[in-house]
């Protein structure tokens, strides 16, 4: 008899990641959405054993250009799940790969992932997964992540806005430096340009790494998983942006990421022997 033939738990099309990969995002399949470790009660538990830093409840509806996290938790992390509707809250479950099962569901899928990412920007590194639990008609302000991600859709629908700025990298690197910086972007550049994506169970999206987006969702609850990865060039790249908010901080113009690999090696040599001093000495 043959053996059954594997069934990925993400389905992505190999050519269309490769032209997309770091530079705009793509529509991805997944067979997650009946998976048992994301039921409401599965989660629920797995909220209460995630340890408090890793646990952000916020209110539902907040502004797209909203940026301060403001915590509205109150009792165990299991009741604000299992409420959430009539709480109208948005939570997040961060690094949920410290739960063993977690952790190996996230491999899995990365597994699938780490072939097509082998030979881009040094291989993949760090990995990690959160939880997304929101009421209905919530929004995810727009915001910046350092890593690459596929965002799959559990439950409910949701829509994905990104702006990647494909034809103007120079206005993609104005936005990033506005908030690394904690001024305020150009939304409306950032709407001009987005392309929306209507992820619904069994379809995600691909999320480049350092590319403005922001989230919708419709009626009733959503809940997503999002698998965050690191790659060697994204773990430099980090470790330049904060030399180079340094350095404007001191009303200097530093060569963007990318702009000279040298002079990015040499930034992050700088941060890396940094992180090795006296918590004291680098005050």
């Amino acid at each position: 008899m043959h053996a059954p033939a594997q069934t990925n738990l993400v389905d992505i099309d190999a050519a269309a990641f490769a032209e997309a990969f770091a530079r705009h995002s793509v529509a991805v399949r997944h067979r997650l959405a009946e998976h048992s470790l994301f039921t409401i009660d599965a989660i629920a538990e797995l909220a209460d054993r995630l340890p408090p830093e890793s646990v952000r409840r916020e209110r539902g509806a907040l502004a797209f250009k909203h940026r301060e996290y403001v915590d509205v938790g109150d009792g165990p992390p299991s009741e604000t799940i299992r409420n959430v509707e009539r709480t109208g809250t948005r939570i997040s479950l961060r690094d949920i790969q410290q739960v063993p099962e977690y952790a190996e569901l996230i491999n899995e899928c990365l597994d699938e992932v780490d072939p097509l990412v082998a030979e881009r920007q040094g291989g993949m590194t760090q990995r990690a997964g959160y939880l997304f639990i929101s009421c209905s008609n919530s929004t995810t302000p727009m915001h910046f992540d350092r890593e690459h991600s596929f965002l799959l859709q559990v439950k409910g629908v949701k829509h994905v806005s990104v702006a990647a700025f494909e034809d103007d990298p120079d206005a993609l690197r104005r936005e990033f430096d506005c908030w690394i910086d904690e001024r305020e972007c150009d939304f409306g550049a950032m709407q001009a340009v987005a392309e929306t994506f209507t992820i619904e169970p069994g379809v995600g999206v691909y999320l480049p790494s350092f590319v403005p987006h922001w989230v919708e969702t419709e009626a009733g609850i959503s809940i997503s998983f999002s698998i965050p990865f690191d790659t060697k060039y994204v773990e430099r790249a980090l470790a330049v942006t904060r030399v180079n908010k340094r350095m404007r901080r001191l009303h200097l113009s530093p060569r963007p990421i990318g702009a000279s690999e040298p002079v990015d090696r040499a930034k992050a040599a700088v941060v890396q022997s940094l992180t090795k001093l006296p918590r004291k000495l680098r005050a």
